[in-house]
């Protein structure tokens, strides 16, 4: 490790903690594991170069790797300018002199009228939409959850108030150490979902809960595109047409409200957006895990797909169409085609939408449940905190409970 990097923090805000430097191990002994960890904060890029070589050591020791345990993943964050740099950490996690964890966290931005607590947790952005820790889901390693949360409420140099753990799916790693032993204090609520298609078989059997309307309706919008131009599928990972994939997907993403409109959503009208996914282009492009997919009409591309091949699993990160021929839906005619190549793809046994999008839901895919986990530190501002976060979640419950008390009963079903 350079040893620039060493300087050790003396109670630095943890909003505006020095920039790239690291936390000196806090050594914790672990009755339960029966050997000592260390736990050690890097913070920035400066942090995350410097743990690059064994945190890849690690991944490649791995099974079920996905796309938000790489370090290319949150070096493409970084780099994109998204967020201060400042504000990001990654907990390293030794037992002895085997790195067994990553665990990146970010100081949030928060604000509740007059209070302004501390909140760390995972990565706060709406382009990064599932988060998790990086280990294995081993006896030993299951209670990393607990030591994690007993370890910054010990330690005395990252301050914070409450700790914000989101967009969590329920078969990841930490979920895993969630499920096996909770954090004193720690509430559980449900987040959202993950949408995704089992392709280790058939089409059919992919998508045997789609409804034969829809699947019909989708060989009319198919033959009313062809009665103009043919359609083609073209998928593209790795290689020198892998940048022109994409400059091709982002002017598709662009083509209809989200470039035009007074937000300017589309990718190539934000910077730090637009850095973003080039980042991961070069990132994961250089992994040869980074997909393109488009959906061609003749000519002229009409829907695309920014994807991230890892493992057996191809992840749909980003959507774009051309509300120009949306006469024939061509985002539904791609996905279709991609379920279709997904099955027929040996390698992949999964292709998943990522998060649970409305306009997939007549697909019908599978679901999986996406949490958020919140702790407090034991001050009075994470207990207050804490404390609003528990009322909150008590008047939402009553007010689910009187709003159903107050629909009408249904009418009885009437004989066949």
């Amino acid at each position: 490790m350079h040893e620039a990097t060493q300087a050790r923090l003396q109670a630095a805000p943890a909003t505006q903690p020095a920039r790239d430097t690291v936390l000196e191990p806090a050594r914790d002994a672990l009755v339960r594991t029966g050997q000592e960890l260390n736990f050690q904060a890097h913070q920035g890029a400066q942090g995350l170069a410097a743990l690059t070589p064994e945190w890849s050591a690690r991944l490649a020791a791995m099974p079920g790797v996905r796309f938000m345990h790489f370090p290319q993943w949150y070096r493409a964050y970084l780099n994109s300018g998204r967020s201060q740099e400042s504000r990001t950490w990654f907990i390293a996690v030794h037992r002895g002199q085997e790195l067994v964890a990553v665990i990146p966290l970010q100081f949030q931005a928060y604000r509740a009228g007059w209070l302004a607590p501390r909140l760390i947790g995972t990565i706060d952005d709406d382009e990064l939409q599932l988060s998790d820790f990086v280990f294995d889901d081993t006896p030993e390693n299951r209670c990393l959850l607990q030591e994690l949360t007993g370890w910054l409420r010990r330690q005395r140099t990252l301050r914070w108030d409450e700790l914000r753990l989101r967009k969590v799916c329920e078969d990841s790693v930490l979920a895993a150490s969630a499920r096996h032993r909770l954090p004193r204090a720690m509430v559980p609520l449900q987040y959202d979902g993950s949408a995704w298609f089992d392709t280790a078989g058939s089409y059919d059997q992919a998508t045997k809960a789609m409804s034969g309307t829809f699947k019909r309706n989708l060989r009319r919008l198919s033959r009313r595109a062809e009665e103009t131009a043919a359609l083609r599928f073209e998928s593209c990972q790795g290689g020198a047409g892998l940048g022109a994939a994409f400059d091709t997907f982002i002017a598709i993403e662009a083509s209809g409200w989200k470039g035009t409109s007074g937000t300017a959503s589309a990718i190539r009208c934000q910077p730090a957006m637009l850095a973003f996914y080039r980042e991961l282009v070069q990132e994961f492009g250089a992994l040869d895990a980074c997909v393109i997919n488009l959906l061609w009409h003749g000519t002229e591309p009409v829907a695309g797909q920014f994807c991230l091949r890892v493992g057996r699993t191809l992840n749909i990160l980003k959507i774009g169409f051309s509300d120009a021929h949306s006469n024939f839906a061509p985002g539904n005619l791609l996905l279709e085609r991609t379920i279709r190549n997904c099955c027929e793809d040996d390698g992949i046994d999964v292709l998943s939408l990522v998060n649970e999008p409305p306009w997939a839901r007549n697909f019908k895919p599978l679901s999986k449940g996406v949490w958020s986990y919140y702790a407090p530190n034991w001050n009075p501002r994470g207990l207050l905190v804490h404390l609003g976060l528990l009322a909150k979640r008590r008047w939402d419950a009553h007010k689910a409970h009187a709003a159903a008390a107050a629909r009408p009963a249904a009418p009885p079903a009437a004989d066949e």
